[in-house]
């Protein structure tokens, strides 16, 4: 999962940095004293300040005191960043720091926080349609604020603030920017939500459960958007109560949506789409053209010898990375094929790459749904593998369901190069499991048969799986062989053949023909 986990912040990051998804903003303060809007800004900055006021952030200090804890270098300057929020239309300031001059073992020592997966997400939404759950979606106010710095961090004065030229301000709190920042916010959320009656999950770190009298709750948060979900209004209003006494919380009078997933409830049903950053990717393809498949069929790229980076290539990449592990399995190995050649892509490659556009350009709709259905509680995990391929190496796909509800899919080019079609279905095997296992391990308590199915289209590897005597061609699969066979003994993991006119994740290994796609949509509940 520390791969899923780091690939998403570098799609968000990838997103953020290469696509301007706004109007023209002020770049710095003396920016927005020259801007038309200069008294809307000036009246952001005041306001930020006055926040930090009343938080208490920072206490005025005087250099000479500043150089006894820490060096003069190591001082901090700070950078007013500026947005246009709309509907309604609200102007806003906010200052960071310039985290990059810390010391590690001066001004801070550790820095690791936790990012929630898309999976676990759609496990909260899924198992709350399963059991009739309420959902409550919340936004934590100036969320790093209310936490206490863990080294001293002394800032210069930033522009707006009318201070004397020796003085400097020592944090109190975590300033967005600081190195460790992130970290001392998930502490502090922490200690709330255990000191509240929640457990941590050892599987996600930003996934919590809550057990007493008045029911249970699963609560899943990213850095400061979250989503509550819980048995009865008792219980939610409860959490709701204890968090309210802590942070500054905007509570959602309805569920619209979360890290850039539009949410739409239908009862006790839900829909995830992404129709506004398909709408922005659209916007910056020049091209018009609609596809009915993600891949022309018999797509067959080669890749080139320049070694030169393609940012409008990437810009593109990274926005579809994003929508694929937001909402799109059906384009997971589109996207995954394509990202191999953005070193220097020539026509082909854009080809491919627009018609891939294209595709969502005419799909731009199709989302997840989340509901009940029959099976809720049971995991079943298609598995499939796509022997061969560029540079001999195979490619594999999962798509995990809980009930009918998309939890986890993934399409991966294997790292082991198989020697044949069963090597590279039981690579596939052993890679699923481990996935099915975890998300397994995370919510057992609220699954009435936590145990995977994995269905495989391949007798031979269901074969080897299932016998415990190792097979002379798979002795280099040895770990592989010994992991699934001990999650099989121990009644941890089941195997069962499917047709694969019925394998689902066909579709996570090569390009498909429209009526294919068509089908697996269908398949998955998606609409």
């Amino acid at each position: 999962m520390i791969k899923e986990i780091q690939l998403q912040d570098s799609l968000i990051s990838a997103i953020n940095s290469h696509t301007d998804l706004s109007t023209t903003l002020p770049t710095d303060y003396n920016s927005t004293m020259t801007s038309p809007d200069a008294s809307h800004w000036r009246q952001a900055i005041d306001e930020e300040l006055q926040s930090m006021k009343e938080q208490d952030v920072f206490i005025q200090s005087n250099l000479w005191e500043a150089l006894k804890e820490v060096p003069r270098e190591s001082i901090l300057s700070t950078k007013w960043v500026f947005a246009k929020k709309c509907n309604p239309e609200r102007y806003k300031g906010r200052l960071v720091a310039r985290g990059f001059r810390q010391l590690q073992g001066i001004n801070f020592e550790e820095t690791f926080a936790p990012t929630p997966t898309f999976g676990a997400l759609r496990m909260l939404f899924s198992i709350a349609c399963s059991k009739s759950w309420e959902i409550r979606t919340f936004d934590v106010k100036v969320a790093f604020l209310h936490s206490l710095i863990d080294k001293p961090v002394y800032l210069w004065p930033p522009k707006g603030m009318n201070m004397a030229a020796s003085s400097v301000l020592k944090l109190k709190k975590a300033l967005y920017g600081t190195k460790q920042a992130a970290r001392c916010w998930w502490l502090h959320l922490k200690t709330i939500l255990h000191r509240i009656g929640f457990k941590s999950n050892g599987e996600d770190p930003s996934t919590y459960f809550f057990e007493s009298a008045k029911g249970q709750a699963m609560l899943w948060i990213h850095v400061d958007d979250g989503a509550l979900a819980g048995s009865s209004s008792d219980v939610l209003d409860f959490i709701s109560t204890k968090l309210n006494e802590n942070l500054q919380i905007k509570w959602d009078s309805q569920i619209n949506g979360l890290v850039g997933l539009a949410i739409t409830p239908h009862g006790n049903e839900f829909t995830f789409t992404q129709t506004g950053l398909i709408d922005k990717l659209c916007g910056i393809s020049p091209s018009n053209i609609t596809s009915n498949s993600p891949l022309p069929l018999n797509c067959n790229l080669r890749s080139n010898p320049s070694k030169t980076m393609d940012r409008e290539y990437l810009k593109r990449i990274g926005m579809l990375l994003y929508i694929a592990q937001g909402t799109r399995p059906d384009i997971s190995y589109a996207v995954n094929y394509l990202a191999r050649y953005s070193m220097g892509p020539d026509s082909a490659h854009w080809d491919a790459l627009e018609h891939l556009i294209g595709y969502l350009r005419k799909t731009r709709n199709v989302g997840i749904k989340f509901s009940a259905g029959e099976g809720a509680s049971n995991l079943e995990c298609y598995v499939d593998a796509n022997w061969g391929g560029e540079g001999d190496r195979s490619t594999h796909g999962f798509l995990l369901l809980h009930g009918r509800n998309p939890i986890m899919w993934q399409s991966k080019r294997q790292a082991t190069i198989a020697s044949s079609t069963a090597q590279a279905e039981y690579l596939a095997l052993s890679f699923a499991a481990k996935e099915c296992m975890w998300i397994s391990n995370m919510c057992r308590q609220f699954l009435v048969n936590p145990r995977p199915k994995l269905l495989s289209d391949n007798r031979t590897a269901i074969g080897i799986a299932n016998n415990l005597m190792s097979k002379k061609q798979t002795r280099h699969l040895v770990r592989e062989f010994n992991f699934i066979n001990e999650l099989i003994t121990t009644n941890k993991i089941c195997l069962e053949w499917v047709s694969t006119h019925e394998q689902l994740a066909d579709i996570l290994t090569k390009s498909l023909g429209h009526i294919n796609v068509r089908k697996f949509l269908n398949a998955v509940n998606r609409t």
